[in-house]
């Protein structure tokens, strides 16, 4: 390729290689001299000759400006500025196994499936829903989430959970000693029934703060230890529902 600002009259050597020469661009009439005779060109036009290779001149016969030259081998075909290819049928395409495409689809019609028809979409830009929009969504395959990720829930109705049962009921009755009693952690404890005993002579105080009157009973869902004080010889009836 030859591209050069050039002025009137103004000659230059150039070194051709291939069987073609086109004049992209002058401004006016350029004249190419070689072994074989010369050649007075306008923009536009392209000289053929399979022994066009070697040493030219170009001499500029116009104003000043630039000139480009293109040369190659076959017939060159400029583009044309504003064409446009529209294509309104194609055959089927099949890709033989590895083979990948890339296509960068800037627009495109509406599209409709047909019954039983699936699209499956493995990444998409951030989508952001205008306001009133919203997306219903009937599936998803699982999803992990990673170390410290967190997904909140919102609902305007209340959310109903299933209640947690245990398999195993355990019965224990603790009896105060030293003004102390406590019953061991448990993780397996879904909850425990605590019960003060009908014919105690005191209060029994659960956890420093909460006191149960002597036939008074309360359910705690809790898998720590539970700590009672009281008066010595009173006893704490507990019923334990397990995992």
């Amino acid at each position: 390729m030859f591209k050069q600002m050039m002025q009137p009259y103004q000659r230059t050597d150039f070194q051709l290689i291939g069987e073609f020469l086109y004049v992209e661009r002058c401004t006016g009439t350029v004249l190419i001299q070689t072994d074989r005779g010369e050649y007075r060109l306008k923009q536009g036009a392209q000289v053929i000759d399979p022994k066009l290779a070697g040493r030219l001149t170009v001499e500029n016969l116009g104003g000043a400006g630039e000139i480009e030259l293109i040369s190659g081998y076959g017939r060159y075909v400029p583009p044309t500025d504003g064409q446009q290819v529209s294509v309104e049928k194609m055959p089927a395409l099949e890709m033989a196994a590895g083979q990948s495409m890339n296509v960068a689809v800037t627009e495109q019609p509406a599209m409709q499936l047909a019954p039983n028809q699936a699209v499956n979409i493995e990444a998409m830009p951030p989508t952001v829903l205008a306001e009133n929009q919203n997306v219903a969504v009937s599936a998803l395959p699982k999803v992990q989430l990673a170390t410290g990720q967190v997904v909140r829930v919102t609902a305007t109705t209340p959310l109903l959970t299933k209640p947690t049962g245990g398999s195993e009921l355990t019965a224990t009755q603790l009896t105060v000693t030293a003004n102390a009693a406590s019953l061991a952690a448990n993780t397996r404890r879904c909850h425990a029934v605590i019960k003060a005993k009908a014919t105690n002579v005191a209060e029994v105080v659960l956890a420093g703060g909460f006191s149960l009157a002597a036939g008074e009973k309360q359910k705690i869902e809790a898998t720590c230890e539970l700590t009672f004080s009281g008066t010595d010889g009173d006893i704490i009836e507990i019923y334990e529902v397990v995992r």
